[in-house]
């Protein structure tokens, strides 16, 4: 198992206690069964990108890129300002002038790029 995975699943099962949930309520909250999330926290399945929706779908204050990478913290500031706008992301995807949806698909697209990019890195 890699490294990454072990230390995401620590980070997951850090995030349900923080919430003050068990795997269960959980589960429920994101829509998905409890054994999902157990492989997730034991280190056997990797978290996937829909989970990652789910999360920052129901929990806009988690950090994503914590859950992650182990980067930052926990939790964005309540004012979300912590929250990078689509013109703070890395790179030339910002766009001014956007919908808030295709804000959101810009932000899942350097999402999804951004685990891709992790993976690659740690199966090196």
């Amino acid at each position: 198992m890699e490294q990454n995975q072990i230390d995401q699943s620590i980070r997951l099962k850090k995030l349900i206690k923080a919430l003050n949930l068990n795997q269960s309520s959980f589960a429920r909250s994101l829509g998905m069964t409890q054994p999902n999330i157990s492989r997730m926290v034991a280190g056997s399945s990797n978290i996937s990108v829909e989970v990652l929706n789910r999360i920052k779908d129901r929990y806009r204050q988690v950090n994503l890129h914590w859950l992650l990478a182990g980067e930052g913290e926990m939790f964005f500031e309540e004012t979300n300002s912590s929250i990078p706008q689509v013109n703070e992301l890395p790179g030339d995807i910002a766009v001014k002038g956007k919908g808030r949806l295709e804000e959101l698909e810009e932000r899942v697209e350097w999402l999804e790029e951004e685990v891709r990019r992790l993976r690659k890195g740690f199966e090196k």
